[in-house]
């Protein structure tokens, strides 16, 4: 019994000293990684979207994690057309992972063509010291793939007719909230315009024509002393007078002609109106019968105007 229970023993101190020597490499790669140079401890890939039409596009992305003192490159995919695939665009980034160790990412967009299930193409990882020389050399495929799908239909033959446009289906709700609101504005509008020229009716009646009027022959007067010549002066006399007749009395005197003037006037009965009458004559034969008084004669006319002017306001006052 005590023989078997030694040789038990024995056997059991000799396979636990094998199991050491077996677990020792790895922890000292663990311990020490930095000593472990040129191990690739992992490559992992991935694809997005895995299904995709004929040329459009897709993200590699190629991790490989790596002790920290060496340089990673990636060859084999990094040329402009890896058939059936276009590089478009490509980026690098660093990252750690634990003490000792990096992993470095290597982004890819690629534009896909053929057709059917595509595998990604093979890559080479190299890795090389500080002073570029390569250290180990690893080729990997990926398992991950890509479905391409043909823009149309492989069993077709022949062209198929255009189908004429679909007229949009726009609901009934929808438009009646924005016709109303239309009609809304444009009520909203016409109402505004009407209370503007209400306003600015109301306010050129408060206006007394017969005023304005006095005004401007005042002024007139001062630039006929000024040395305006006499045959202006009557011009502008017909002008005032014209404009004081038509917003007095509401006729048309402005583009009416002095016979028009004469007949509307006798309608009306307006007192003075020999006066009135003879102002307007005189002005026609200034302006269009080179009739040229003088400057006295344009006073005197100027002062008949004011004359005119002040009884009709005083007519208008008592008929009020």
């Amino acid at each position: 019994m005590n023989g078997r229970s030694e040789g038990y023993a024995f056997g059991s101190i000799k396979w636990l000293f094998l199991l050491l020597l077996a677990v020792f490499p790895m922890c000292m790669v663990f311990a020490f990684p930095a000593v472990a140079g040129g191990a690739v401890t992992g490559i992992t890939v991935k694809v997005t979207p895995d299904s995709v039409f004929v040329g459009d596009r897709i993200h590699c992305t190629i991790d490989v994690r790596h002790t920290s003192n060496e340089i990673v490159a990636l060859e084999g995919i990094d040329s402009l057309s890896v058939q059936p695939f276009e590089l478009i665009n490509h980026k690098q980034s660093s990252a750690i992972v634990s003490p000792g160790t990096r992993k470095e990412s290597f982004d890819y967009e690629l534009a896909v063509f053929g057709r059917g299930r595509q595998s990604i193409p093979l890559v080479t990882v190299a890795l090389r010291d500080s002073a570029g020389t390569d250290i180990k050399r690893e080729s990997y495929r990926s398992s991950s793939t890509v479905f391409v799908k043909a823009l149309t239909d492989s069993t077709m033959r022949e062209l198929r007719p255009i189908k004429p446009p679909l007229s949009p289906s726009i609901p009934l709700l929808l438009i009646l909230p924005v016709i109303l609101g239309v009609f809304g504005v444009a009520g909203l509008v016409l109402l505004l315009l009407f209370l503007l020229k209400r306003t600015v009716h109301t306010s050129a009646e408060k206006v007394d024509p017969g005023q304005v009027a006095q005004r401007k022959l005042r002024k007139l007067g001062s630039r006929l002393s000024a040395g305006m010549p006499p045959p202006e002066c009557y011009e502008e006399l017909s002008n005032i007078m014209r404009t004081f007749l038509e917003k007095h009395y509401r006729i048309s005197a402005l583009e009416a002609v002095t016979q028009e003037i004469e007949r509307d006037l006798k309608k009306l009965g307006v007192s003075g109106f020999e006066s009135i009458m003879n102002l307007l004559a005189q002005a026609d034969l200034v302006k269009f019968a080179d009739s040229r008084p003088n400057a006295e004669e344009s006073r005197q006319s100027l002062r008949k105007a004011e004359e005119v002017i002040r009884s009709a306001r005083t007519a208008r006052s008592s008929e009020e």
